[in-house]
Order: structure tokens, then sequence, then C-alpha cells
């Protein structure tokens, strides 16, 4: 009886040890910013399935779980916030820098939606094997750097050459005769309207400093490569609670990053 009460005790030990550790190792990612990380964190597990609201979207059925609750998470945000103009110091980058800095964050918040529905991020230029059937996103503030990532594992599909998005992409937005990178957003839901048309629906953090909806149509095949987005025409919009004009008249579709 003594040499089973000695073993309990040992095993009590061994069990508080493997806890205090534990806590100590979720306290050390608690206190390192993300953006000082070399190499991202682990990705948590994504949500289980019916967990996160639907609010009425229906996705592909090849999508990966992880990759519709990162759509979900988005726009639960965009539920949240309701159109709230946010200071360029807010959770998003408090999360991400762990300080008070003012900066744009447009990257941020899908990283921020990514990490929190359990994609695995990278870094640009990281040595990590990406397999086929992974869900990533870009752990990158710049958004030339986060196609930059999703290009070295083949993801990046360039917006002027005939891509086709999905649901759980990223867009990157260009500006004619600028940068071609200037902004990037999730990808909420696809429409196919045949002859390389699409209408997106996509959620976008720091859009005149909000979290916003934008609803618009892509031309996979335009007559001219840069003047790619145009307007849903007002009798044919169907989507309620989005911005039906056009960001800047100069914008453009870049291109679409596979996260799945």
């Amino acid at each position: 009886a003594d040499g089973r009460s000695q073993k309990a005790v040992a095993m009590k030990k061994w069990i508080l040890l493997f806890w205090v550790l534990m806590m100590m190792a979720v306290g050390a990612l608690a206190d390192t910013a993300p953006v000082k990380m070399a190499v991202p964190p682990e990705a948590i597990a994504t949500q289980a399935e019916g967990e996160l609201e639907d609010y009425g979207l229906t996705f592909p059925e090849d999508m990966p779980l992880a990759a519709r609750n990162f759509v979900l998470f988005a726009r639960a945000e965009f539920e949240k916030n309701d159109w709230t103009r946010l200071p360029k110091c807010n959770e998003y980058t408090r999360w991400y820098y762990h300080d008070k800095r003012e900066i744009g964050w447009c990257s941020v918040f899908q990283i921020y939606c990514a990490y929190h529905s359990g994609l695995q991020l990278v870094r640009y230029k990281q040595d990590v094997d990406v397999q086929p059937g992974d869900c990533i996103s870009a752990m990158e503030g710049r958004v030339g750097n986060v196609r930059l990532a999703f290009e070295e594992h083949g993801r990046w599909l360039d917006g002027t050459q005939g891509a086709a998005p999905k649901p759980g992409y990223l867009v990157i937005y260009g500006v004619r005769q600028s940068t071609p990178y200037t902004h990037v957003a999730i990808v909420e839901s696809v429409k196919a309207l045949g002859g390389g048309l699409y209408e997106l629906t996509t959620i976008e953090g720091n859009l005149n400093s909000t979290v916003r909806r934008l609803n618009y149509r892509y031309d996979a095949n335009p007559k001219q490569p840069y003047r790619n987005m145009s307007v849903v025409p007002t009798d044919e919009i169907t989507q309620e609670n989005c911005q039906y004009t056009l960001q800047k008249d100069d914008w453009y579709v870049t291109g679409f990053c596979a996260t799945w």
C-alpha cells in the first residue's frame, strides 16, 4: 500500500511540474510580440464545425474547415466593429506589435484572423515545408511580402493573368502607375458570372480606418490588364451591409494568395 501511495504522490508531482512548464511556455508566447518572432507560432486548433456563426454563407465542398473558419472569424470581426472607425493603434496592432505604435493594419488584420482560426502562419524566406493540403497565411506586415511569402510556396495567382479567386483566399490590390501592393483583404465569397467575370465580397481591415465588407466585380480577362475591377450594377446588387463603390478608381486586383 505504501508503495502505491508513493507512486501516486510521484505521479502528482510530475503532473504538477508538467502543468507549470506548460503555463511557462504559454506565458512566454504571450509575452512575445508576433512581429518579433523569427519563426511564427504553431497553428492553434481551428474552431469546431458550427462553433462560429455562419451568416448564411456557403462554401465549396472541398474547402477545409480552417479556411472556412478564417472567413467566418473575419466576418465576425466585421459584425463586431459595425463600421466603427478605429485608431491606428487598436486591438489588432496591439496584439501583433505589443506596443502602442500607430500604423497601417490591413495585413495585421488578416494575420489576426488567420491565427485565431487555426491557419499556419509562414514568413517570407522562412525555411518551412508547406504541403498542398495545408491552410496557411503570411505573417508579414508589408503587403508586398505577403505576396512573396505565398509565391515561394507556389500559392500566388496573378490577377492580371486570369487568376480564379476562391473564398478564403487573400486578395492584394495595386494602384495603376504606382504600386502593385497597396492593400490586402480576405475574400468572403465568390460568384462566377461566366467568361472569367466574378462577383466578389471581401472583408477589408483598415479600409478608411474601419473593418468593411466590399462588393465588386473582378474580370480575370479584362481588355486592359490593370483595369479589372468594376462596380456591381445597382439593379443586380444582392449582398447586404456592404460598400458597393470601389475604394479608388485607380485600384486593380494584383492577385490572390491561395490560403488553401
